[in-house]
């Protein structure tokens, strides 16, 4: 038997009925709070706010215009946030959710597991496409050089009760360094393109690689970064590698380095080994 024409039109109404007083009574007040308290994981020290949520098909959720700040500096500035749980985790102590932000231009996404702020913390594993480096704050607070392009790649977060890691394989393009003091009486830097190897944790920023490949010179840095939490531009900086400088910038700067140095490179060697000590603010630079 076919459904006859009138039950289709109370079946058609029933659901109407119950999608708009689900849209319309949705807690988004209640939501917001428990979200941002969830997505902090009871941190006093970061702060989330968040300007108004929705329900979106398929079922999840949308969070629009998230900030993001940690002891009163600000970290990430999300344009809309869709965030869709995973059907298994309705039933486990996990909660696991899929989502995908918009983000300086660009998209984050990836999936979620929050459990327990007491016990087995968060882990979130998610991928960066076409994010505009320029418009993130918190780099523009960490550091008076200016650096501009766009940022791909995939990273790994995991938080627990006492431990915080953050690794990732970045990639970098049409690159440009806006340099707050000359280096060799460069003040800005063009790269094509940038390959990073990072993990950030116990306020140490360990870079296992570092390859440029750019308009006036190659560069490779290897070392680590120990950040200064009261005061950003006091990083200190223990870093070395090699710059690979292109003919045109080489002709350039062969005034700034000791003649004697030049003499002794091997013929057709051009990569030049080098040291940055020092902070943010005050960084040394010394060549091999």
């Amino acid at each position: 038997m076919k459904p006859s024409k009138k039950t289709l039109l109370y079946t058609a109404y029933i659901i109407g009925i119950t999608l708009f007083f689900l849209w319309y009574l949705f807690p988004s007040d209640t939501l917001k709070d428990y979200l941002a308290y969830r997505l902090s994981q009871g941190s006093p020290d970061v702060t989330i706010t968040i300007d108004r949520i929705s329900p979106v098909l398929p079922p999840g959720i949308k969070l629009h215009e998230v900030d993001i700040s940690h002891q009163n500096m600000a970290l990430m500035e999300v344009k809309s946030l869709k965030v869709m749980p995973g059907l298994g985790s309705l039933f486990s102590d996990t909660t696991t959710v899929n989502f995908k932000a918009h983000v300086y231009e660009g998209t984050l996404s990836g999936r979620a597991e929050i459990g327990d702020p007491k016990g087995s913390g968060i882990k979130i594993d998610g991928n960066i496409a076409g994010v505009q480096v320029q418009q993130i704050s918190a780099l523009q607070q960490l550091s008076d050089h200016d650096i501009s392009g766009g940022l791909g790649g995939n990273f790994i977060y995991v938080a627990g009760k006492a431990n915080r890691k953050l690794s990732g394989s970045l990639t970098m393009t049409n690159c440009r360094l806006e340099l707050a003091a000359a280096i060799l009486n460069q003040k800005s830097f063009e790269f094509n393109t940038i390959d990073a190897d990072l993990v950030l944790q116990n306020r140490n920023l360990v870079i296992n690689g570092f390859s440029a490949t750019g308009n006036q010179l190659d560069l490779k840095i290897a070392g680590r970064i120990k950040l200064n939490q009261s005061d950003p531009v006091k990083n200190a900086l223990n870093l070395t590698g090699t710059i690979t400088p292109h003919h045109v910038f080489l002709a350039k700067i062969e005034k700034d380095i000791p003649v004697d140095f030049l003499r002794n490179k091997k013929s057709g060697q051009t990569a030049i080994s080098f040291k940055v000590d020092g902070t943010l603010d005050e960084p040394g630079f010394s060549l091999n």
